[in-house]
Formats: structure tokens, C-alpha cells, sequence
């Protein structure tokens, strides 16, 4: 069984245990027989492993609770799965269909999607022909989000205090200067959206960033849906947008708000947002995802630069509107 995430070489044991367990449950389970595990892909240690394998005949996906937190997790996943394929079982844009739960809730089967992660994908391609791809993120995201979309109450408070509580466990010194000051320009953005009582909001995927999405020819398939949660629509985008931007993935040289303008063009087209939504709301969860994350302090420096250039560019497009 080979280990290849950091967190299960950092826990070998703990992966060890992990795996017996899930051969365990596997032997016992009558819906399992003949079920194999080939290779263990992550470990979040007393919360779930990860492994693929094969399940019926076809590639599969078996994720395994380790707490009882977790078990409770499962259920709520599970019936997001379930929902979310009932509409994206087939097309260009879907999701990987969920095959079993079983083992009283503590093992979850899904299909593994065939492909690359979208990420992984976009720097095998020259600049320009990651744009089509681009497009068809943003329209995987909007099918995604459409049966739940509605109007509801602007709640702008709670994303701000939540980035400034992340900015408050900020390890970096390059990173506090700038980011303190999109904090403040957040709070500015947030004023002005008091003239509006209402943003679209959807059951949205919660990690929507590039390697959420497996990419195969004319296909995108999304996976890891256990954060779906209604939000704003706005959050899944800046999420995408911003993970491209701290690492370095451009389709362009020109930037909006901080990020890619022809990716952040491609949601505008997607969901075909309105004046209010492309330069207030978005920009604004663009500041919640840019504070929000709490780089390591063994951080690379280049990747530290990216997250200081991403602050910076943002400040510049917003000293434009506040």
C-alpha cells in the first residue's frame, strides 16, 4: 500500500491503522465483496482517509470516517451527492457519482472521475489556450449553483469578521502590511453595499478551486462537495480566483481585482452578473478570500510572493471604487 500524501508519510502509523481498518470494514460488508484498494491518496488524521480502488468493476473513490464527528459529516455529504447528481450526471459539466454508503455511515464509494485536475491541466497549456477552460469552470460552477440560486438578505458582516480574524493569525510580515490594508478598503466596500438588500445566493460547492474539477476532453467533473453550504455565489468564484492567483496561474497579463481579468471575466459571462455584483460583491469576496487564508509559516517565498502580488494588485482596483 503506498502512502502518498504528507499528511499520511508524516503519520505512518496512523495511515497503517487507517488502511487495516478500511480492509476490515471491506471483508464484512456483503455490499463490498470484491471491492479492491489500491493506493491510500490522503489522510486527515482522526478525521478520514482517502483511498482509490476499484468498486463493482469500475474505479472508485473509498473515503473512510475516523471520528464520530466525521460519521455525521458523511450523512450530510452524502445526501449533497446525491441532490447535486440528480442534475449533473451527464454533460460537460458534472459530478462524480456516488455509489455507496455503507458500514453504518462510516465508508463512503464514489466514482473516480476519469481526467487531470484542472489545475495540474491549465499549466500543461500555453496562456491562451487555458481561456476555453476557464470558461468552462465558470459554467460548471453556475450549473452547479442554479436549481438552489435565490435572492437573499445582503449578510456582509460575518465575512468580515471573518477575514479579520484570519488576518489576526497571519505568520507573514510581507503578507500583514499589505493585507492590513485590504482589510481596511473591505471595510470601506463593505459601507457601500448597505444600499443593497439583496445578493444571490445558492447551495454552492464551499472548495471550488481548479483541482476540484477533473478535466477530460469536453468534460470537467466536479468532486469533493462536503463543504456545500448556501452562500453567496460570489464566494465559489473568488475561492477559484484567488487560489489560481497564489499560485502564479495566469491566462493573461491583466489583472481585476487582483486576479486573472480574462478568468474573472469568464464568471462574470457565466452567471451573467450585474453591474453591482461584478464590482461590489465579487471584489468583496475576492478581500474574504484573500484574508482568509492563513499561509504556514514554512511557506515557501515564492508562494508568499504570489499571495503579496495577488494584495496588491487588489488594492489597486479597489482604490477605483473606495
Amino acid at each position: 500500500m503506498a502512502f502518498l500524501t504528507p499528511h499520511a508519510e508524516q503519520n505512518p502509523q496512523a495511515a497503517e491503522r487507517a488502511t487495516e481498518r478500511l480492509q476490515q470494514l471491506i471483508e464484512a460488508e456483503p455490499a463490498l465483496a470484491g471491492s479492491q484498494v489500491d493506493r491510500m491518496l490522503r489522510l486527515v488524521p482522526e478525521q478520514r482517509g482517502i483511498w482509490s480502488g476499484q468498486f463493482q468493476g469500475q474505479p472508485a473513490i473509498f473515503r473512510l470516517a475516523l471520528s464520530v464527528k466525521e460519521v455525521a459529516g458523511f450523512a450530510v455529504e452524502w445526501a449533497e451527492l446525491q441532490r447535486a447528481y440528480a442534475h449533473m450526471a451527464n454533460g460537460p459539466a458534472r459530478v462524480a457519482a456516488p455509489l455507496a454508503l455503507c458500514c453504518g455511515g462510516q465508508l463512503m464509494v464514489l466514482q473516480q472521475a476519469a481526467g487531470t485536475p484542472l489545475l495540474d491541466h491549465l499549466w500543461s497549456l500555453e496562456s491562451e489556450a487555458r481561456v476555453p477552460w476557464l470558461a468552462k469552470a465558470a459554467a460548471w460552477n453556475c450549473r452547479f449553483c442554479a436549481p438552489t440560486e435565490a435572492h437573499t438578505p445582503v449578510n456582509r458582516g460575518p465575512w468580515r469578521n471573518w477575514a479579520e480574524a484570519a488576518l489576526a493569525r497571519q505568520s507573514h510580515a510581507a503578507l500583514i502590511g499589505v493585507e492590513t490594508r485590504v482589510l481596511q478598503k473591505m471595510k470601506k466596500l463593505s459601507r457601500l453595499l448597505r444600499g443593497h438588500e439583496t445578493w444571490r445566493t445558492a447551495i454552492a460547492h464551499g472548495d471550488f478551486h481548479p483541482n476540484n474539477l477533473i478535466a477530460a476532453p469536453n468534460q470537467l467533473t466536479g468532486i469533493d462537495l462536503g463543504g456545500s453550504n448556501r452562500t453567496p455565489v460570489y464566494k465559489d468564484m473568488a475561492r477559484f480566483l484567488t487560489h489560481m492567483a497564489r499560485r502564479g496561474m495566469f491566462a493573461s497579463d491583466q489583472h481585476r481585482f487582483g486576479v486573472d481579468a480574462l478568468a474573472y471575466d469568464a464568471f462574470v459571462q457565466a452567471f451573467g452578473l450585474d453591474e453591482a455584483e461584478a464590482t461590489l460583491f465579487l471584489p468583496y469576496l475576492i478581500c474574504f478570500e484573500t484574508l482568509i487564508r492563513v499561509e504556514h509559516p514554512a511557506m515557501p517565498a515564492a508562494r508568499v510572493a504570489h499571495g503579496v502580488l495577488l494584495a496588491e494588485r487588489l488594492l489597486e482596483d479597489l482604490k477605483q471604487i473606495v
